[in-house]
């Protein structure tokens, strides 16, 4: 009898898990702001300038960078993304390039591959403008720039150079 009990309840408490992650992967997406609009970060407003594929424009740093220097991985390529950051508040605004992540449907890109500055922090009245390198599926999928302080803002499909 007691064996039966444990059963029932382990089977509803793995039906309530499939449900939560059910619910998590099929809820609403979260809000992002559409490309070139503005979101408010800590001490100041970020924006992304500009989404361009390497493959476009030919773009490599001034300086040598071993990790852009192989080809991307088999159905990914690799963007180039133009952050900017303007402090507004007197404890101004600091830019870390590990606070950024890429996601969109079924897609996760943890990490920067590459990153110019890395961290720069700024006062009142300045502004940060960074370069962002991430490798992302080449699919027509909307993505959306993760920036750590929970902003979201979303680089449409416009990245994908169709192959």
């Amino acid at each position: 009898m007691r064996r039966r009990w444990l059963m029932v309840a382990a089977s509803v408490l793995c039906l309530l898990l499939v449900g939560a992650v059910f619910l998590r992967l099929t809820g609403p997406a979260e809000p992002s702001a559409p490309l070139g609009a503005s979101v408010v970060v800590d001490g100041g407003v970020a924006r992304i300038n500009g989404v361009i594929p390497l493959e476009i424009d030919g773009w490599l740093p001034t300086r040598p960078a071993p990790e852009l220097s192989g080809a991307a991985q088999p159905g990914t390529h690799r963007v180039r993304v133009l952050v900017e950051l303007t402090a507004l508040e007197p404890q101004g605004v600091e830019f870390v390039a590990a606070d950024y992540s890429i996601e969109g449907l079924g897609v996760t890109v943890p990490a920067v591959l590459w990153s110019s500055p890395t961290r720069q922090a700024v006062g009142q009245g300045e502004t940060i403008l960074a370069t962002l390198v991430f490798e992302i599926p080449n699919k027509a999928i909307a993505l959306v720039l993760e920036i750590n302080q929970n902003a979201r803002l979303s680089l449409g499909v416009e990245h994908h150079v169709g192959r």
